[in-house]
C-alpha cells in the first residue's frame, strides 16, 4: 500500500503568483515595508491566508530578519503563579535583547488559537505557551509551523514541542506522605480543573502514594465550579468516613476550599489537616499558615525563555527538549506541624 504523499507547503513564490505580484513585494509586505500599497498588501495577505503560507524560520535566521521578539500566552494574568512566570520570562528575554508580547487566553482554547495565529503572523521569532487545554486539536497544526513553540507547565499532548514542567506526580506524593507521617488515614484529594495535565499528574501521585501504603482509601472530590463546591464539600464532611486530611491539587482549589471550610466553621488543622499544591506569598499570612508544595515559578519562566531562545538561534539539537524542574514541600502549620512560622 502506497503511503500518501506529504502535503506540499506553500512557498513565497506561490503567494506571489496568487497575488499577482513579485516575490520581493510579498517579502516586503510580510516584513511591514512602508512602501507597499494598501491594495497590494490586501491581496498578498489574502493569498497568504488562502494558501496557509508560513514564513520559513530558518531562512529568517540566515538573512538576519529576526524580529528580536517572542510571544508569551498564559491563561490568566491575575493568577499569582502566572504573574511570576511572566515576569521571569520578560527578565530573561530582556537580558538577551528580546521584547515579549504578552497575552492572556482566559483559559479559552479558541481565544488561544487566535492569539497563536496572530503572533505567528506578526511575526514573533518564537512562542512560549501555557496551553488552556493540552489536547486542543489546533495545537497539532501549530506545532508543525516554522515558528518554534515551547510550552510552560503543561506539555502539549497531541504533538511534540519543547517543554518545561515540574515534578507534579512526585510533589503530590511528598504532600500525601507528609500527611501520612502525622497519622492521618482518611486523606481526600480535592480537585478543580481536573482536565489540566499537571492536575491529572498530581491526582496520579496521590493515588500512587495511598496504594503503596494500603493504609487509607482513595477518595477524590472533583469540584466543577466554585458555585457547586460548598455542596460537594458539605457532603464530604457529612459522610460517615469524613476526611481527617485534605490534599488540594491546585491554587484555585486550595483558595476555594479554605473559604468553604471557614464558612462551615471547620478548623484547620484541628478538625482537618490541609496541604495545597503551589505556594503564594499570602499563604504565610493565613491562620494557620498553609503547608504547600512549592513550584519554582521563577525558574520555570527563565528556563522556558532560555530554551526558546536557543531554539530561535538554531543552537538546539533537532530532538525535542523536555525539562522537568523539582518541587519542594514547604512545611507550615495547616498540616498539623507546630511553630513553623
Amino acid at each position: 500500500m502506497r503511503k500518501p504523499s506529504p502535503i506540499k507547503r506553500a512557498t513565497l513564490e506561490d503567494v506571489a503568483r496568487a497575488a499577482g505580484v513579485g516575490p520581493m513585494t510579498v517579502s516586503r509586505t510580510i516584513n511591514g515595508h512602508p512602501y507597499v500599497a494598501d491594495e497590494t498588501a490586501r491581496r498578498v495577505h489574502e493569498a497568504i491566508r488562502r494558501l496557509g503560507y508560513r514564513p520559513n524560520h530558518a531562512a529568517r535566521i540566515l538573512t538576519g530578519q529576526l524580529s528580536k521578539s517572542i510571544g508569551l500566552i498564559v491563561p490568566d494574568l491575575a493568577d499569582t503563579f502566572f504573574s511570576v512566570v511572566s515576569h521571569a520570562v520578560q527578565e530573561a528575554a530582556r537580558e538577551a535583547g528580546y521584547l515579549v508580547w504578552l497575552a492572556a487566553s482566559n483559559g479559552d482554547p479558541s481565544i488561544e488559537e487566535a492569539q497563536v495565529e496572530q503572533m505567528a503572523n506578526h511575526p514573533v521569532d518564537g512562542i512560549l505557551l501555557v496551553p488552556a487545554d493540552s489536547r486542543a486539536r489546533y495545537l497539532k497544526a501549530a506545532a508543525l509551523r516554522s515558528t518554534p513553540i515551547v510550552t510552560i507547565d503543561r506539555p502539549i499532548e497531541v504533538a511534540q514541542t519543547d517543554s518545561v514542567e515540574v515534578e507534579n506526580r512526585a510533589g503530590a506524593r511528598m504532600a500525601v506522605e507528609h500527611l501520612l507521617s502525622h497519622g492521618y488515614k482518611r486523606i481526600a484529594c480535592v480537585v478543580m480543573n481536573s482536565h489540566l495535565q499537571p492536575v491529572r499528574e498530581r491526582i496520579v501521585g496521590y493515588e500512587e502514594c495511598l496504594k503503596s501504603t494500603k493504609l487509607s482509601r482513595i477518595k477524590k472530590v472533583m469540584l466543577s465550579s466554585e458555585v457547586s463546591a460548598p455542596k460537594a464539600l458539605s457532603a464530604l464532611f457529612d459522610s460517615p468516613d469524613r476526611p481527617d486530611a485534605l490534599f488540594t491539587a491546585n491554587n484555585a482549589c486550595t483558595i476555594t476550599v479554605i473559604k468553604i471550610l471557614k464558612a462551615m466553621k471547620i478548623k484547620v488543622p484541628r478538625d482537618v489537616a490541609l496541604i495545597g499544591f503551589d505556594d503564594v506569598d499570602f499563604y504565610t499570612l493565613l491562620n494557620p499558615p498553609l503547608t504547600t508544595v512549592r513550584q519554582p515559578a521563577t525558574e520555570l519562566g527563565r528556563a522556558s525563555a532560555r530554551l526558546l531562545l536557543k531554539r530561535i538561534r538554531g543552537e538546539s539539537s533537532s530532538s525535542i527538549a523536555k525539562t522537568v524542574l523539582p518541587v519542594t514541600l514547604v512545611i507550615r502549620e495547616s498540616c498539623g506541624c507546630k511553630n513553623r512560622r
